[in-house]
């Protein structure tokens, strides 16, 4: 899905960019990312790339699925992303799809954190966190 091609220039505003200053894996070219909503009322999104249109990845908040889900970042991760607060903090986990099982999963050990104020985000790998990268979402 090429949501980035259908973004109109009145919805690509400054106060919606958020910047990953190193890319994210796999995509490391790809800095400047926009989150947009799949469907009205969806739990899920795309976190789509505004620097190369055919990279989205559908993301989610863990805790619409994982309430108990809970981690902390290094303060070294906390100082890059200029974190003072846990209410500046978004958290969005990447969403596969196995379309052949008919299945769901969230990747709970590398979310993407972002600064609510500044809109500089990352991809953070939890190195010390047994959580797994693939955690099997139940869909009602």
């Amino acid at each position: 899905m090429n949501v980035a091609a259908t973004l109109s220039s009145d919805e690509v505003t400054e106060d919606r960019i958020l910047h990953f200053d190193d890319g994210i894996p796999g995509y490391p070219d790809s800095r400047r990312f926009m989150v947009a909503d799949m469907a009205e009322g969806s739990a899920f999104q795309l976190l789509q790339s505004l620097d190369d249109p055919d990279v989205a990845i559908i993301v989610t908040i863990p805790w619409l699925f994982f309430p108990d889900y809970d981690f902390e970042l290094s303060e070294l991760e906390q100082q890059e992303l200029e974190i003072t607060s846990v209410e500046e903090t978004v958290v969005f986990s990447a969403v596969t799809l196995d379309a052949e099982a008919n299945r769901v999963y969230l990747n709970l050990l590398g979310p993407f954190i972002v600064n609510a104020t500044t809109r500089k985000g990352r991809q953070v790998v939890l190195v010390d966190s047994d959580l797994p990268v693939r955690a099997p979402v139940e869909l009602a």
